[in-house]
């Protein structure tokens, strides 16, 4: 199972790709139903309709057993997600903000203030939609506009990696395809009716990384040792997914991923550390008219 791939193609070209794409989201196995044979994303999102979700993502970098000191950035957006056809998606993101911490309450907690640049995040954000098809195995393909910022693509790919739901097999560790690559995934069902569902990943073990990174990487502490000091960070994840119990499309993620600088670290929990938080919560859907699916919109 692959991880995320970028697709960058004519118009021309994209289009005749669309079939064979959508045809294996949808592909009908003779010893399994039509409902299992479908792919995760095209039984949570189902075509013809808008799920407009709030989203929020924060950053907090410190030392952690050596000071309350934490800085970091916290995005937040309103999030559009359209499915004019089976396995095909269209993602809009509105109202972006960009904020860091530039205080500490006495409690420990963070305190935001709007960044610089935040403006033009906000309107670099909303300028392009991002198309993007999952296949049957949730591999996804993007087709980003031309002239994508990697830093903007790269935040839009945070939000669709939110988006990948769980498998609910009867095997309780099973390999899936992330932002980060092909991740031993341990799943929880915390709902008889699968409503509830929590996974675990530990991200050191995750194969087949394809990171679209910058000259200047958040991992880069050395210029130009991405991969070898990438190696030397402990990084876990857990999420929690709930869903429509009706309807089954996801009304809630909630995920938080540690990372460890393993070299300055002590007992494997304190030190040099990063946590991710990130939310997506459903505000509204609805039903959409719009069946056109344009790779290069």
């Amino acid at each position: 199972m692959a991880n995320f791939r970028f697709l960058h193609e004519s118009s021309r070209s994209t289009r005749a790709v669309v079939p064979d794409l959508q045809q294996s989201c949808t592909q009908r196995d003779t010893a399994r139903n039509d409902h299992e044979s479908m792919g995760r994303m095209a039984k949570r999102f189902k075509n013809f309709k808008r799920f407009v979700y709030d989203y929020e993502v924060e950053t907090l970098n410190g030392v952690k057993g050596a000071t309350t000191f934490q800085n970091g950035p916290k995005v937040s957006c309103k999030v559009e997600i359209e499915v004019p056809q089976t396995c095909s998606f269209i993602l809009r993101t509105k109202d972006c903000s960009l904020t860091e911490v530039t205080d500490i309450h006495a409690q420990g907690t963070p305190v935001f203030s709007p960044a610089a640049g935040s403006e033009a995040f906000k309107v670099a954000m909303a300028k392009n939609t991002l198309t993007f098809v999952v296949d049957i195995e949730n591999e996804v393909s993007l087709y980003p506009e031309e002239g994508e910022p990697i830093s903007i693509l790269n935040a839009k790919r945070g939000i669709i990696s939110a988006l990948m739901v769980p498998a609910m097999e009867e095997d309780k560790t099973r390999g899936m395809t992330t932002v980060h690559g092909e991740c031993a995934t341990d799943f929880t069902v915390n709902s008889g009716d699968a409503a509830d569902v929590t996974v675990n990943r530990d991200l050191s073990k995750c194969n087949n990384h394809s990171p679209q990174r910058e000259p200047t990487s958040p991992l880069a502490l050395i210029t130009g040792m991405h991969y070898p000091l990438s190696k030397l960070i402990a990084s876990t994840q857990t999420c929690n997914y709930k869903f429509d119990a009706s309807k089954k499309h996801m009304v809630s993620t909630n995920c938080t991923e540690k990372h460890l600088f393993l070299p300055f670290s002590s007992q494997n929990k304190y030190g040099m550390s990063t946590t991710v938080s990130q939310t997506l919560t459903l505000r509204e859907s609805n039903k959409i008219n719009d069946r056109i699916f344009n790779y290069s919109e």
